[in-house]
């Protein structure tokens, strides 16, 4: 439902699933997961449990459809969990109306309905238990539980084939829309319609004739017994039947519509969505259906991912209605996904992380190691609005994977995203032996994100703090620049340009030293997170390109190719930098009065090949540090 204030409109909130609390049931021993009031996208790695917290919710309502296809089962039960399977799901946002329809369920102080769900296995049967529905926030029986039945769920499945489910073989798809979408006079009439259309087609020659073939050759093999009568007739027409009959077809606009074995898997996969989100529109008699998607994206590309966000979005925020006197019909999208696509596109307050932490559980008096699933919802990371938005924005414009990772290593711009990889694989692990090949796939599992600024505070925060007992990051590491002040440039008059010198721009008479959020601001960030055993910021003494140029190595040569690569003319400045007391002084203080003495985004391109191409080349002392950090190395 969508009101407008001040012009602008703005969602009311109607009843929702506010939180899921499950226990005992497979990874997830003792969870909390909240939900957004429209979407709400469950993220992370393989193994996280993202798929577990879908299927309990299977478990906890019923299937708009009626029919369920998933059932407890003893395997459901945690290992080393003692008691019963749980879930126990709380509704907010509940109209008057809906208060005293589920006044069973309703606490009063805070005007939710919780209900949960209970199984206790049976340990001489796989598929057999005990179930209990129970309700209240002090759960207890059910007192109305006929009013469970209007909260409902629709289940896809991940990596479905959208292509079968859409056959009309079944004609299952296409019956089950029809049956929405038709008030029942006018499925009645469809399917009196062909039934009289079949009555006319029975009197056709092409059935006649083979009608009274057949019955010539009968008559004389059965008139001296019992003489027999045939026909060809139609099965009398409904409308599973006919739907099966129906074919689905697509293709581009302007194109003759074809099978859909014709279209991409994208595409057919989005036809289906849409049959569904019919069917959920027309869904007349629930107050709330989730539609439960794992892994919307499958099949999709990058830009029809967000499109198809977007959208649900978009019919869960419309879906809402007057319930004074019909069900609400609202929906509310919970999914599952990879995707940074889809994690980037719907804002951090709709986001939340679930990981696997290793915990323990007692087993006959054994203390023993068990992978739990925890949920780290980013609404509860204490963040400014204004850093929330700057990481709303950051992640929306740079489909980030900054949700996925586990260690990350957080660096300034595009030319450290390109050089430090190469680094990594060339110079710190560059030899052939089964340490370095290892410690090269180590390295690989680790995220490298640029910021794009020297602002990493936010992203520190958003991968530090601690949503209860747990953060995003196992490890992160910062790369920044040192930036120390440099002196004035001097004036023109004593300097020794010449018509083939690189042309200098005026340099700030700003000589101010270091911004506050480097190195030592961020390792207090990192205390003040009680994170500095996570946190290693590794700071270039000047800059990244100056730093390069390691005293006692030949670097000097494959920078200065790539130097000269820019400005064929100026082969005598970078002898005066390399021949300087100091070079790494020198080119730091010739890059800060001319800002395109390079571009460095080319400049690292040209290095980073040159590297990987076999050009000898000795890695920064602080980058080797972080390199070696990141792959859990302190030394080679």
């Amino acid at each position: 439902m969508k009101l407008t204030v001040n012009g602008a409109k703005v969602v009311a909130e109607t009843m929702h699933l506010s939180e899921g609390h499950i226990e005992g049931f497979r990874s997830c021993y003792d969870v909390t997961i909240p939900f957004g009031s429209s979407v709400t996208l469950l993220v992370g790695e393989n193994n996280a449990g993202k798929s577990n917290v879908i299927e309990a919710l299977r478990l906890a309502t019923v299937p708009l459809s009626g029919r369920r296809s998933r059932y407890f089962e003893t395997d459901d039960l945690a290992r080393n969990h003692s008691g019963p399977i749980a879930v126990t799901t709380r509704f907010s946002g509940l109209s008057r109306y809906q208060k005293a329809q589920f006044i069973g369920a309703l606490d009063l102080s805070n005007g939710t309905a919780t209900y949960t769900t209970q199984f206790e296995p049976d340990s001489g049967s796989a598929h057999r238990g005990r179930i209990e529905y129970l309700t209240g926030h002090v759960p207890g029986p059910d007192p109305e539980p006929e009013k469970r039945d209007q909260i409902n769920h629709v289940y896809l499945a991940p990596l479905r084939d959208a292509q079968r489910e859409l056959d009309s073989a079944s004609g299952n798809r296409l019956a089950l829309v029809m049956s929405h979408l038709l008030t029942s006079e006018e499925q009645e009439s469809f399917v009196e319609t062909a039934k009289a259309g079949l009555d006319e087609l029975r009197i056709h020659p092409a059935i006649t004739t083979i009608q009274n073939r057949i019955q010539h050759h009968l008559t004389p093999l059965t008139d001296p017994a019992r003489e027999q009568s045939m026909g060809i007739g139609f099965d009398a027409p409904e409308l599973r039947r006919l739907a099966r009959s129906l074919r689905l077809k697509m293709a581009d606009v302007d194109v003759d519509l074809a099978d859909l074995a014709a279209s991409g898997l994208g595409y057919t996969n989005l036809l289906f969505l849409a049959t569904v989100i019919l069917e959920l529109q027309n869904a007349q008699e629930s107050e709330l259906t989730l539609f439960l998607v794992e892994e919307p994206e499958a099949h999709l590309h990058p830009q029809l991912q967000a499109v198809l966000l977007d959208f649900l979005r978009d019919q869960a925020e419309q879906s809402a209605c007057d319930d004074s006197n019909r069900p609400a019909g609202r929906i509310q999208v919970i999914a599952t996904t990879h995707s940074p696509n889809l994690a980037s596109a719907v804002g951090t307050e709709n986001v939340v992380v679930l990981r696997s932490s290793t915990g323990e559980r007692i087993d006959d008096g054994r203390t023993v190691a068990v992978s739990a699933t925890v949920a780290l919802p980013l609404r509860g990371l204490d963040l400014t609005p204004s850093e929330r938005r700057k990481i709303d924005q950051y992640l929306d414009v740079t489909r980030s994977e900054l949700l996925f990772a586990r260690r990350i290593i957080l660096v300034e711009g595009i030319a450290e995203a390109v050089l430090v990889p190469a680094l990594a694989y060339h110079s710190v692990f560059g030899d052939d032996s089964d340490q370095a090949r290892k410690s090269r796939r180590m390295f690989r599992g680790a995220s490298i994100i640029s910021v794009g600024s020297v602002d990493f505070a936010p992203y520190i925060k958003l991968l530090l703090s601690k949503v209860g007992e747990h953060r995003l990051a196992d490890l992160l590491i910062v790369i920044t620049d040192g930036d120390p002040p440099v002196p004035k440039k001097p004036s023109k008059s004593s300097s020794s340009s010449t018509s083939n010198d690189v042309v200098e721009s005026d340099a700030s008479d700003d000589d101010s030293g270091p911004s506050y959020n480097r190195a030592l601001t961020l390792e207090a960030l990192g205390r003040q997170l009680d994170a500095d055993d996570v946190l290693h910021v590794a700071e270039a003494p000047h800059t990244l390109e100056a730093d390069l140029l390691v005293a006692g190595s030949d670097n000097h040569e494959v920078l200065g190719k790539a130097y000269i690569a820019q400005h064929p003319k100026s082969a005598h400045r970078w002898t005066e930098i390399v021949m300087s007391a100091d070079p790494a002084a020198e080119f730091h203080k010739r890059l800060q009065w001319n800002k395109k003495l390079i571009s460095k985004g080319q400049f690292a391109h040209d290095l980073a090949q040159s590297i990987a191409d076999g050009s000898s080349f000795t890695c920064p002392d602080y980058l080797r540090a972080a390199i070696t950090i990141t792959t859990g190395i302190d030394s080679l």
